[in-house]
Parts: structure tokens; sequence; C-alpha cells
């Protein structure tokens, strides 16, 4: 990361009071929810330098990098600059459409209790790992 890179990352950081996520442990988190083989088609990633998220199913094996995305479904950056991932208990995949699609958000809080301490918020909507906290 050069310098310019890292001023940035710092100022998007510095209005979050905590930070509950390394890029060591957002691996783990991604890889231990790939191990427990529960298939994910969507969720909400949300970064600290935009209001905005982005609705895109949960990384494969072949998506990591030892701190960041590589490049393919996801646009190469650091995990650490993740505030929260949302993963819906069940989502619509197709606008004004009916149909909702379940996802088992059961088996991924269990995955990753076993696995460790992980800032996991289960909501009547969803789970929601947060990095970091106003």
């Amino acid at each position: 990361m050069n310098q310019s890179e890292d001023a940035a990352y710092r100022k998007a950081a510095s209005k979050y009071s905590v930070s509950y996520m390394s890029n060591a442990k957002w691996l783990k988190l991604f890889r231990t929810v790939i191990s427990a083989g529960v298939p994910l088609e969507q969720a909400r990633w949300k970064f600290i330098d935009t209001e905005h998220f982005v609705e895109v199913s949960f990384p494969t094996e072949k998506d990591l990098e030892p701190t960041g995305f590589a490049d393919g479904k996801f646009q190469p950056f650091e995990y650490r600059w993740l505030e929260s991932v949302f993963i819906p208990h069940a989502f619509k995949p197709k606008v004004g459409v009916g149909y909702e699609k379940k996802q088992d958000t059961v088996a991924v809080v269990a995955a990753l209790e076993k696995a460790g301490q992980f800032p996991v918020e289960v909501s009547p909507e969803g789970v929601t790992i947060c990095g970091y906290r106003v």
C-alpha cells in the first residue's frame, strides 16, 4: 500500500470509534463460512469510505487473497475497508417477483460461533458482521 492509500484509509477509518476486524480476521471469517459449505447468493457489502453499498454473493476461495479480494467478482481491495457485511435470511432474486429465496443464516452464525469471536448481530432481517462501529 502506498502512502496516499494509507492516508485515505486512515481518514475514512477515523470516523469510527471501534474497529473489530483486521484483514486477517476477515479472511478467517470468509474461510470459515466457505468451509461450512453454506451457499450465500446475496450479501450487502458496506464500505468505510462511502454511504453506498454493493449487493453481491459471498466470496469463494478463489476470490480471496491474504489481505484483500482478488480481481474478479469483487474489485481488488483490502478487507479492512469493509464497514459491514449483511446476509439476509431471505431475498428476492428478481425485483417485482414475489418469489423469495432463503439463505441458511443459522448455519452461518453456528459456524462463526464455533470458529471464534466475530462481531455478529442477528436481526429479523438477517445477519450483520460488523467491521467498525461509530
